[in-house]
């Protein structure tokens, strides 16, 4: 976990150095509200930069780590906005990993005239509607963690991000269990949202490119905590590597029901942030 926690505080860092860079060298002044415009008097522009990932719920880690690492590489860049006559902002939300709530969120962001920029979202799904929004109000976004294809594919100018796509992951994926581990027969498990099936989908076709048979192909539900049902289904086609697409909370619980029932083929699952983790699941902790 400190070894992720690590990897999203840089690629926060990254994001917040390089918005605020484009804020400084942009000339763009429009944006903020009247109400903050540097007056003669010495006051302050203020200048906003917003958050938007999971700060509740199953992905909370994971949102907590995105926006304290773009808290922090705004404080470290106050003084130096504030000498240029700046006040510099950091101002996060809580999507909720909720795709209606994302939306929600980017209206209010949209409705204050000093937000400059965006960091988010950590998921696709929410990723995917909320660009639309940041797109009519001409905010720019970056995701340090959406790998849906079709965030990009729609060619909006506010969607950006910097973490590979499915079609990159998902192939990467399949030629580490064919190639690294010699897996024949997989058995593929995604969570049904934009980023776990997407992902799933490019590992099962590169999969089969490489000569693998897909023994199964079975979606859950994010939120649900039996999974029994389909390890059941895992266990009758006897696989010798299992992949899922989805996020800690599903994969952990998964993980600990599959060592329940005896299952010890090795598994693969992707976090979004592109590190590939392969464990055997008679050995990997319960969430890694």
């Amino acid at each position: 976990m400190k070894g992720k926690k690590s990897y999203v505080w840089l690629v926060s860092t990254f994001l917040i150095m390089g918005l605020l860079s484009a804020c400084n060298s942009s000339g763009n002044t429009s944006k903020p509200a009247d109400g903050n415009a540097a007056a003669s008097g010495g006051e302050l522009t203020v200048i906003k930069i917003a958050s938007q990932s999971p700060l509740s719920g199953g992905s909370a880690i994971q949102g907590e780590s995105i926006k304290l690492g773009g808290q922090m590489a705004l404080e470290e860049r106050q003084a130096e906005f504030k000498e240029l006559g700046f006040d510099l902002q950091f101002v996060p939300y809580d999507d909720q990993g909720d795709s209606k709530k994302g939306v929600a969120n980017s209206e209010l962001i949209g409705a204050d005239q000093a937000v400059l920029a965006v960091l988010g979202h950590l998921n696709s799904g929410v990723s995917i509607p909320s660009s639309v929004v940041y797109e009519k109000y001409g905010i720019p976004m970056v995701s340090p963690a959406s790998t849906a294809t079709d965030f990009t594919d729609r060619k909006l100018k506010a969607a950006n991000r910097i973490v590979a796509r499915d079609d990159f992951q998902g192939p990467a994926g399949a030629e580490y269990a064919v190639k690294t581990v010699g897996a024949k027969n997989i058995f593929v498990i995604q969570d049904k949202t934009a980023y776990g099936q997407g992902l799933a989908d490019a590992f099962r076709s590169a999969a089969e490119e490489l000569g693998a048979t897909i023994a199964g192909y079975e979606g859950i539900t994010v939120g649900e905590k039996d999974f029994n049902g389909v390890l059941n289904q895992v266990l009758s086609k006897k696989p010798d590597f299992i992949f899922f697409g989805g996020m800690y909370a599903e994969a952990g619980l998964i993980v600990k029901q599959a060592r329940e029932k005896g299952i010890t083929v090795p598994r693969c699952r992707s976090w979004a942030e592109t590190r590939w983790i392969p464990r055997a699941w008679s050995t990997s902790p319960a969430a890694s």
